[in-house]
C-alpha cells in the first residue's frame, strides 16, 4: 500500500539543502516545484498540486544509460521518496530499473574492455605496445 504524504508548504521545499548540489536532484526537485506552484495556482488543492509535481519529477529523472546517469537516478528516486513526489509502490520498480541498468552498462563495459583485448591476439609485440598505448585504462573507482 503507497504512502500518503500529509500536504505541505511550498517554502519547505524551497529551503537550501546539501541533495541540491547534485544537478540531477536539482532539476528533478525544479521540475516538482515549478508543476506544484503552476497546478496549486490553478485549483488551490494540494493533492492535485502533489500529483502533478510528482509526474513532473519522475519526467525529470536521468535516463538510465551510464554509469553516472544511474548513479543520478537513484539519487534522485531517494530524494523523490522523501520529497514526496514518488510514492512506496513505485519507488521499488524505479530502483529495480536502475539496478538493471547499472548491470547491464558494467556489462557493456566489460565487453567493450574484452573486445580491445582480443585485438592483440593477432598483433606483434611492437603492434600491441602501441595499441595498449592508446587504450582507455579503466579506472580502479568505476
Amino acid at each position: 500500500m503507497a504512502t500518503v504524504h500529509e500536504p505541505f508548504e511550498i517554502e519547505t521545499v524551497e529551503k537550501p539543502s546539501p541533495a541540491l548540489e547534485n544537478p540531477a536532484i536539482a532539476r528533478c526537485a525544479e521540475a516538482w516545484k515549478d508543476a506544484y506552484r503552476t497546478q496549486f495556482e490553478e485549483e488551490a488543492h494540494a493533492a492535485d498540486a502533489m500529483r502533478k509535481a510528482g509526474e513532473a519529477y519522475r519526467a525529470a529523472l536521468p535516463p538510465l544509460t551510464t554509469r553516472d546517469n544511474c548513479r543520478d537516478f537513484i539519487a534522485c528516486v531517494a530524494h523523490g521518496i522523501l520529497l514526496g513526489a514518488i510514492d512506496d509502490k513505485s519507488s521499488g520498480k524505479l530502483l529495480y530499473a536502475a539496478q538493471v541498468a547499472l548491470f547491464a552498462v558494467a556489462s557493456e563495459e566489460k565487453s567493450r574492455e574484452m573486445a580491445g583485448y582480443a585485438v592483440y591476439a593477432n598483433l606483434t609485440e611492437s603492434e600491441t605496445a602501441r595499441v595498449k598505448k592508446f587504450m582507455p585504462q579503466r579506472s580502479k573507482t568505476a
